[in-house]
């Protein structure tokens, strides 16, 4: 009786897990993605808006100014762990590729969590050489939509916006990324 009990489980249970995967199967297939139809909607150029920063010596530039070859352009704050643990594999990648990519990492200063004393401080701190700049109106933090941090857009030399990613990058990614951009 308790074999018949144990082999009429394993029986219900195959077919149980056959229906689960007919059914995942077929909802999967009507819920797929085509690329190639969501390339032809995307086909307008999205372009980095323009915004005003502040840079290392206090001055007054416009995102715009910062284009010219391709970018990326980092948002960061002190305060956000995996910012801290990136910005020296964004040092890395500016010391191999500075001279082909423009470099912009933001401080996105709220004036609160964030000041531009503690980004001033960080940076000197740990002898990070690529450029700074100071979101201090949080123009670009609200212009480009940032949600979170750390957020790096990678634009073309004439502002196209390429992509966007907001979560940690791993030094590899950053690498390939910058590589990419140039086309090696």
């Amino acid at each position: 009786m308790k074999n018949k009990k144990t082999v009429l489980l394993i029986v219900a249970l195959i077919v149980v897990l056959l229906i689960a995967s007919f059914a995942y199967n077929n909802l999967s297939k009507n819920n797929q993605i085509d690329l190639d139809e969501l390339k032809q909607s995307s086909e307008e150029k999205v372009m980095l808006p323009e915004f005003n920063l502040i840079d290392i010596d206090g001055n007054e530039v416009s995102s715009l100014d910062l284009l010219g070859k391709p970018t990326i352009i980092n948002f960061w704050a002190t305060w956000c762990g995996y910012c801290m643990k990136e910005m020296p594999d964004f040092q890395t990648a500016y010391e191999t590729y500075g001279d082909k990519i423009n470099f912009v990492m933001i401080d996105a200063v709220d004036g609160i969590q964030e000041t531009e004393e503690k980004g001033r401080a960080h940076i000197e701190e740990k002898g990070y050489t690529f450029p700074v700049y100071f979101d201090t109106k949080m123009e670009g933090v609200i212009s480009c939509g940032i949600t979170g941090f750390p957020t790096t857009l990678f634009v073309s030399a004439d502002g196209e916006v390429l992509l966007g990613l907001s979560s940690y990058l791993s030094k590899e990614q950053i690498m390939d990324m910058a590589k990419s951009m140039i086309g090696e």
